[in-house]
């Protein structure tokens, strides 16, 4: 586990994040930096708080917020930190307004009107009274808005007040009183601050060295702090967060965030046993397991239960280091997690996820996923199955022996010999169900539709079995091959294997009007049974003036990778009416790879069919609305949320959104789940490396009959 916190003292935390239609510039990316600092703050090795929010709390973050709720809210939090004896952490996001010559920040809430103190929010006097209450142990307030440094409490409320003076506060703004703040700049880099900590930074980082490392990070506005301390009983500073690079970060390396948050959890409920000065090495823990063996007391089981599930995670940690050694890297580690999500849901819809935090890497992810295995047990399997499933989709995703010796002496260790062998043939059955692909191509199509299908199966870049389907050149002509076609691919398949994955190749002007996943393919919909993913037929069938166009965007998807390891957002480009309204302008700078990423369109234009081909020929990846749907901004978080499992992910959306539309029950709801509808709401045509392959495969192998897309 690791070393006790620094304090002892109890902390909430409560973010608020709200649009303003007043302001008139609506913060695209707001709800996403919201959302990202409200878990940096209760993550319990960072910001090591408990959340302090209302029934529904995610209200308080969705850019729609009024004043009454913001007041209410804020005083509800400072009641409950009251109640406990807690310190509270605040933040607010979004717009703020002062007068001309008085420098008091007015919150723009939703309902707020431009230059109307009345329906602002007066930040300064809400914390003022917060920490006014007795027993509320210091507000730290973080604010990012235009004009945020003059959220500073009177001088006079602090001083006064029915605490006379005796209170903390801690303050760290975006910008100085009279000084616009800059498209959240602030909370983003705050949060990597916050999620990276600072080298030689100390145990804890406080508004003051916080402000130091945002000065060199932020150059178009100025960072402020301000600070009070009138409690004589106070024996340390405010502070904000734990720095993850402190000394003590991991003292002892057999336990990680999982097994730290449900050891901590075990030992609360059977006190009297503080973490030895070693840490929660193995040795500790057997004797923890021993002692909890023996007792008979309420939480005992528990505590066993945890120090059984850490050993064996453990020891398969260790196991995995010697016998995989560098082939184990993050991308695979999240591939295994891809797997075992999908295994765990197959068992059991209403478990949830194994979705590890964006910014856990390297062993720390490893660990992670085993301690997933080993804790978070439920119908799916006992511990050990668990573990064994693990093993065998690291083997799978790394290419390594599961017969290795060392893999061998571990399941005779954890008493998985035989869970592992069926984890084993388990996978096996997954990877060989996974791998084929269906390719359904209309590039022969000379305007819409074709007269003809081109049909390859494939379990790698090259196209093992082709057959050309005759059809009407009609949407309906298409769909009625699509059975046959069907048919047609599971008898080339090897036994044991599957037909999941389908990619349709489509001209520009129909990937906008037609939905192949909603076709008829027998007894269902296409999409019903299959992961159907959108391709341009101009990546397949490339035309000669944009020749090259694939080699060149494959170090383009390599480093969207890159940036979503990085900072854990989609790495999307989005584009707002104004930066395609000029197609000049905007031709040029696609030219120039001003837009270097993924490609969004926030809303649906009216000139969106003869925009499309040209931003299908400069980005690999490109995002627009449905018909019936307005990413507006709300795009940035479902994505962010799922951009390692796109574009298959967009499918379990579709299928989500039609079983509702046809009054079908709902699945149980789980972490994550609240993104889905917006995600449905999204199209996408996806180019990633694999499909590149197939289309380098593929330009060595041209059919006849070939017209441009």
């Amino acid at each position: 586990m690791t070393a006790a916190r620094p304090t002892t003292t109890v902390r909430h935390a409560l973010v608020v994040a709200t649009q303003c239609p007043a302001a008139r510039q609506h913060l695209s990316n707001l709800v996403t930096r919201a959302e990202e600092l409200h878990e940096l703050l209760t993550d319990p090795e960072i910001g090591a708080c408990v959340p302090s929010d209302p029934d529904g709390g995610p209200v308080l973050r969705s850019g729609k917020v009024s004043g009454r709720q913001i007041e209410d809210a804020v005083r509800a939090a400072a009641r409950r930190a009251h109640e406990a004896g807690a310190e509270l952490v605040l933040a607010f996001l979004g717009h703020g307004q002062t007068p001309m010559g008085d420098a008091t920040l007015y919150y723009m809430a939703d309902d707020t009107l431009a230059g109307d103190a009345a329906s602002s929010v007066q930040v300064g006097k809400l914390v003022a009274d917060a920490g006014d209450l007795p027993g509320v142990k210091g507000v730290i307030t973080l604010i990012d808005t235009c004009h945020a440094g003059a959220g500073v409490p009177d001088a006079k409320a602090l001083a006064g007040g029915f605490g006379l003076g005796n209170n903390r506060h801690s303050l760290l703004m975006a910008a100085s009183a009279h000084q616009k703040a800059y498209d959240l700049d602030f909370s983003r880099e705050l949060a990597s601050l916050l999620r990276h900590g600072i080298p030689d930074g100390g145990e804890l980082l406080r508004a003051g060295a916080l402000k130091m490392a945002l000065t060199n990070r932020i150059l178009k506005q100025n960072c402020e702090t301000s600070g009070r301390d009138g409690d004589p009983d106070a024996v340390e500073e405010l502070w904000v967060a734990l720095n993850v690079q402190r000394p003590s970060w991991r003292p002892s390396r057999h336990i990680g965030v999982l097994g730290s948050q449900d050891l901590g959890e075990a030992l609360a409920a059977w006190p009297g046993h503080p973490a030895p000065a070693g840490g929660w090495n193995p040795s500790a823990l057997r004797a923890l397991r021993e002692q909890a063996a023996a007792s008979e007391a309420p939480g005992a089981l528990r505590i066993r239960q945890v120090a059984d599930g850490l050993l064996d995670a453990g020891t398969t940690v260790d196991m995995v280091h010697s016998w995989a050694g560098r082939a184990v890297t993050t991308p695979a580690l999240r591939s295994v997690a891809a797997d075992l999500t999908a295994a765990y849901d197959a068992a059991d819809p209403s478990f949830d996820p194994l979705r590890p935090p964006k910014w856990i890497e390297g062993t720390d992810l490893l660990r992670y996923i085993l301690e997933h295995a080993a804790l978070r047990v439920s119908v799916t399997g006992t511990p050990v199955v668990r573990l064994a499933q693990a093993v065998a989709a690291i083997a799978d995703r790394c290419d390594l022996d599961s017969e290795d010796q060392l893999v061998d002496a571990w399941a005779k260790r954890v008493h998985g010999v035989v869970e592992l062998s069926d984890a084993v043939a388990r996978q096996a059955a997954l990877r060989l169900y996974r791998t084929w692909r269906l390719v359904i191509s209309l590039h022969t199509a000379r305007i819409d539709w074709p007269e003809s299908l081109s049909v390859w199966l494939h379990d790698g870049e090259r196209g093992e079995h082709h057959e050309e389907f005759p059809c009407e050149p009609t949407r309906a002509g298409v769909e009625a091959r699509l059975p046959e076609i069907i048919g047609w691919a599971w008898k080339k398949v090897p036994e044991g294997a599957g037909i999941k994955n389908i990619d349709v190749v489509v001209p520009a002007p129909l990937l906008l009007t037609w939905e192949p996943e909603k076709a008829s393919a027998g007894r269902s919909p296409l999409g019903a049974e299959h992961t159907v993913v959108l391709r341009w037929a101009g990546r397949l069938a490339v035309p000669g003036y944009l020749a090259g166009m694939n080699e060149r965007d494959r170090d383009r998807l390599k480093k969207l990778d890159e940036q979503h390891l990085g900072d854990g957002h989609a790495p999307v480009d989005w584009l707002a009416d104004g930066d395609i309204r000029d197609t000049a302008l905007l031709a040029e700078r696609l030219g120039w790879r001003v837009y270097d990423r993924a490609i969004g369109l926030d809303h649906r234009p009216r000139h969106l069919a003869e925009l499309v081909e040209t931003l299908l020929a400069h980005t690999p990846i490109l995002l627009w609305p449905r018909t019936d749907a307005d990413v507006d901004g709300r795009g940035y978080d479902c994505l962010d949320a799922y951009w390692e499992q796109l574009p298959e992910q967009f499918i379990e959306a579709y299928r989500r959104r039609w079983r509702a539309e046809v009054g079908g029950p709902a699945r149980p709801a789980r972490p994550g789940d609240e993104h889905l509808a917006d995600l449905a709401g999204i199209r996408a045509a996806w180019h990633d490396l694999d499909w590149l392959d197939f289309c380098r495969w593929f330009e060595q192998h041209p059919p006849t009959n070939q017209w441009s897309a």
